[in-house]
């Protein structure tokens, strides 16, 4: 079957397709091993790459990846897009990654006469283009006239269904994640190779480092956790929010962002994982990622009682904290330090994951 996926090329601080990171490149990648011709449109949105605006053309895992201007395509200028596509005839084009892929999947697929899937991977009414006029009803649109729509979590389900009657069926699509990479190990040896103390207890956490994810609420916690022990550091990686700085503190240890493999050593080599969150409309409906990599790398972890993550450990209330309180996040690290209880959640890889996807593909087809 020929698929035509589009998608953004920079989410999560990664680019798709030179880091082969996350959903957006897993999705192609294990359709394509299951014996699809799949060409991906990735929509640019950062304008850095000389290349884009004419058109870029790479290869990958036997996936074809376009690249192309968002500028281009919110001025109505088809021209690029029309060249790099000429002759593909999809059967099939699936959208995922936010608003404006969702609304070009949704003209592509009217143009060429075919169906079209929606993949949600977040709320992206949550998202800062949902207050642009126009993005909302557009989202509204695509979700409502799709085939087939996907969502991350069962809360998101839920809200698809109660907020955009969609025509289609809605299924539930967790992420995945590399056993391989995200797998136990010798914690003395990833301390050693991330230059962590080797001692010490260290608690933390990696990814977005910003106040919508919850963070605000793990560097409220600290001074107070700060004085539990003396040997307790606190080490976080990822992209910092430039409003919300990282703790100035002798025990705060900041390791900048990571690449996929660094960020599994980085678990192996913590006592305890924190996954924040906001009781939000991002943090009831996304997928808890970091909680499935951290189990993964068999560490304990607490996490905030919101959407998905209190769904997946509902049989474990000892492990969550009230979102956006930080007496809440302190008694909860304290407790899981002072015994720890690992959590046996079953962690999906996203070659089993991406079969349901062809099957749904094969129904709308």
């Amino acid at each position: 079957m020929n698929i035509l996926f589009v998608c953004k090329r920079y989410y999560t601080a990664k680019d798709v397709i030179r880091d082969q990171f996350g959903r957006l490149y897993e999705i192609p990648r294990q359709l394509s091993a299951l014996g699809h011709q799949v060409t991906v449109l990735c929509l640019d949105y950062r304008g850095k790459d000389p290349v884009a605006s004419a058109g870029q053309q790479l290869g990958g895992n036997g996936v074809r990846w376009l690249v192309v201007s968002l500028r281009d395509v919110l001025r109505m200028r088809f021209r690029a897009i029309n060249k790099q596509l000429k002759g593909l005839a999809p059967d099939v084009v699936v959208g995922s990654s936010d608003i404006p892929c969702l609304w070009l999947s949704r003209l592509l697929a009217r143009r060429e006469r075919v169906p079209y899937i929606v993949d949600l991977y977040d709320n992206y009414q949550s998202f800062g283009q949902a207050r642009i006029p126009g993005f909302r009803h557009a989202l509204r649109l695509s979700i409502r006239d799709a085939r087939g729509v996907i969502a991350v979590s069962g809360p998101l389900k839920e809200k698809v269904v109660r907020d955009f009657a969609p025509k289609a069926p809605v299924v539930v699509l967790n992420n995945g994640i590399s056993r391989s990479v995200f797998c136990e190990g010798d914690r003395l040896k990833a301390r050693n190779a991330l230059g962590l103390p080797l001692e010490a207890h260290l608690i933390g956490t990696a990814g977005n480092l910003s106040a919508m994810k919850g963070l605000d609420t793990v560097y409220a916690a600290w001074p107070a956790l700060e004085s539990v022990a003396d040997d307790l550091y606190l080490v976080l990686a990822g992209k910092v929010d430039p409003e919300l700085p990282v703790p100035s503190s002798a025990r705060v240890i900041y390791l900048g962002e990571l690449a996929e493999h660094q960020v599994a050593e980085l678990f192996r080599a913590l006592d305890l994982g924190i996954i924040p969150a906001h009781d939000s409309e991002f943090g009831r409906y996304c997928f808890p990622q970091k909680l499935f990599e951290m189990v993964g790398c068999g560490l304990p972890v607490v996490a905030a009682r919101v959407g998905a993550i209190a769904e997946t450990l509902q049989a474990f209330p000892q492990l969550l904290f009230t979102p956006g309180d930080a007496d809440s996040l302190r008694l909860a690290v304290t407790s899981q330090l002072a015994r720890a209880h690992h959590v046996p959640v079953a962690v999906d890889e996203w070659p089993d994951l991406v079969k349901r996807i062809d099957q749904l593909i094969s129904q709308v087809v």
